[in-house]
């Protein structure tokens, strides 16, 4: 006898419709970000990159499906608390005063306000919260170092920042690819996770990461 079995049938059209519902969850995110960020031109589409750099990290470090999945979502929002932050403040091209730095530095906690009433993202809440901590303590907002940090955390202050310093700012023009590169080798162990970037610069080499749309990069 040929052909798969009314059981095998329906379990294939249920992962199906899993990976159709998945999809569009990601675009929706997509969306969601493209509406952030065009709130400066400097950042348009930054989510999406730090997405793309997040996952080949993530990819060399041998994340499985659901990890990945996880990553892709959180990398995605992890700018969402910004959506809070004035827009005078994200476009200043001169130096910051403590009350503007405040005002950064509360996206992430305003992010986990504006994401735990959904339950769903329960999991990628931490890694949102924590992207801007550093490996050595000296982050914020909770000033963890370490194993103490969420590995995808971790690999999202990689993502981000190779981003923000690939990308032309109001205070400042893009660097080139192999100039950030140094930066994050040079910071590995105080600003980063050595393994994270050491990640990073391996994908890199691959030619995984994509880094000739904005920027000088």
């Amino acid at each position: 006898m040929s052909g798969s079995s009314p059981v095998v049938d329906e379990k294939l059209k249920l992962r199906q419709k899993v990976k159709n519902l998945e999809m569009q969850f990601i675009s929706l995110l997509k969306s969601l970000c493209q509406i952030i960020d065009a709130r400066d031109s400097y950042t348009r589409s930054h989510s999406v990159h730090v997405c793309q750099y997040a996952l080949a990290i993530g990819a060399e470090l041998s994340f499985s499906h659901k990890k990945l999945k996880q990553l892709e979502i959180a990398a995605l929002l992890h700018d969402v608390g910004k959506i809070g932050v004035e827009t005078f403040i994200l476009r200043k091209s001169v130096a910051l005063d403590d009350l503007e730095i405040m005002a950064i530095r509360y996206h992430p906690l305003l992010a986990v306000r504006m994401l735990e009433p959904v339950k769903q993202l329960a999991d990628v809440i931490p890694f949102i919260r924590h992207h801007h901590e550093h490996y050595d303590g000296s982050g914020y907002p909770d000033g963890i170092r370490g194993d103490q940090i969420p590995l995808e955390a971790r690999i999202l202050t990689v993502a981000d920042s190779f981003e923000v310093m690939t990308s032309n700012r109001p205070y400042r023009k893009a660097m080139t690819p192999q100039t950030a590169i140094g930066e994050l080798q040079e910071k590995a162990g105080t600003q980063f996770d050595p393994r994270v970037v050491q990640a990073f610069c391996i994908a890199f080499e691959k030619g995984e990461i994509p880094v000739s749309s904005h920027g000088e990069a």
